[in-house]
């Protein structure tokens, strides 16, 4: 999540290898919160109190709002707040009146290179591009963070696989009874995970090479019916119809979209879209590509 921020050193690298280049900012995670309100700018203790009024500790509580990460930003610094705790919570999921219950995606190295993303994208043209009319405002954020977090995962050795929790992870933010449209960037990764060797090859490039490769060749994804199926489809009411009529080819790349997902929570995908009258894909690259 992107809002404000800090640029301040906390003193202590959670890893012998951090990220490359990590962009300026401070550091505050939930399980050392003593030494984090400690260490925090007059500038930012008067910004969090300011914004979620009280003592310092529940300010920094409150501005999580029980999520793993969230990162703040001034026109120059960067504070990024994130809970290691809620990070090891299963996803729990209701999917046509079946509770499914897996292990986190979330890492809390992961979900921290996500948070850099916002601060190392702050400035990219990429947020303006990518701007859609009556789509949620801070979406595009949320897609050149997880662009982010594929570059750095990608200059470390990251398997694809490891990659595709990415988007599970987002998939699964729609199954609910108000799906997360902010965060759903997957009909921007999934073509670009179906062409793994030439990603592979443009993490090698500067992060905003990368982001032009990345995005340049992509056309607009069709998001407002995208929206129209996926409410339908994960509301909790009943309705009227099945799907609401749409062109084929939306119906077929939502459907695509969505299979691995279907696969990871461990469902038979193939029942579950002809259920929701939605197309079952041997190759769902060849579609989506």
């Amino acid at each position: 999540m992107r809002w404000l921020g800090a640029a301040l050193a906390l003193g202590v690298w959670l890893w012998a290898h951090p990220v490359l280049a990590a962009p300026a900012h401070q550091l505050c995670r939930l399980d050392a919160l003593d030494e984090c309100v400690e260490g925090l700018s007059p500038q930012w203790r008067g910004i969090l109190q300011r914004l979620w009024p009280g003592p310092l500790a529940v300010s920094v509580k409150t501005a999580l709002a029980g999520q793993g990460g969230v990162t703040l930003l001034t026109d120059t610094d960067a504070l990024i707040l994130l809970d290691p705790q809620s990070l090891k919570r299963p996803h729990l999921v209701l999917l046509d009146k079946q509770l499914i219950e897996r292990p986190p995606l979330r890492t809390f190295r992961t979900t921290y290179y996500h948070e850099l993303g916002h601060v190392a994208t702050r400035n990219s043209p990429w947020l303006q591009r990518l701007a859609r009319p009556n789509w949620p405002q801070h979406w595009p954020e949320e897609v050149l963070a997880d662009l982010y977090l594929f570059w750095t995962q990608l200059r470390e050795g990251a398997s694809m696989d490891a990659l595709w929790q990415q988007v599970h992870l987002r998939n699964l933010g729609l199954i609910q009874a108000r799906p997360d449209w902010t965060h759903w960037t997957t009909p921007l990764l999934v073509p670009l995970l179906c062409q793994p060797e030439a990603l592979k090859a443009y993490s090698q490039r500067p992060l905003e090479q990368f982001l032009d490769a990345t995005l340049g060749p992509q056309s607009a994804p069709p998001l407002a019916q995208y929206r129209l199926l996926g409410e339908r489809q994960f509301a909790l009411t009943t309705p009227g119809i099945a799907q609401p009529y749409l062109a084929s080819a939306h119906r077929g790349h939502w459907a695509a979209m969505l299979q691995l997902t279907l696969d990871w929570l461990g469902v038979d995908s193939a029942t579950y879209l002809q259920h929701h009258h939605l197309p079952y894909h041997d190759d769902i690259c060849q579609v989506l590509r």
